[in-house]
């Protein structure tokens, strides 16, 4: 079972493009959205670490732990 940084109801920034090399635009990397944990998936098998929703629009989302980070880590 992989460890989880984030819990449920944990305030998150989503920032798809924050780690990807292939991105060269800083607008694109630095773009984030403020999101809360409503759903972690243990599975090892599972593509996505997290379900979360995003502040602003309520639109759901399955993500990958590598895109989320807490405030002070952006």
């Amino acid at each position: 079972m992989n460890v989880k940084k984030f819990k449920i109801d944990d305030v998150v920034y989503y920032q798809p493009f924050k780690n990807n090399d292939s991105v060269k635009s800083e607008i694109l990397k630095n773009i984030s959205k403020k999101a809360v944990i409503i759903q972690i998936y243990q599975d090892k098998n599972e593509l996505y670490d997290y379900e979360i929703c995003f502040l602003e629009s309520g639109e759901f989302k399955k993500v990958k732990q590598q895109d989320l980070f807490f405030k002070e880590n952006i």
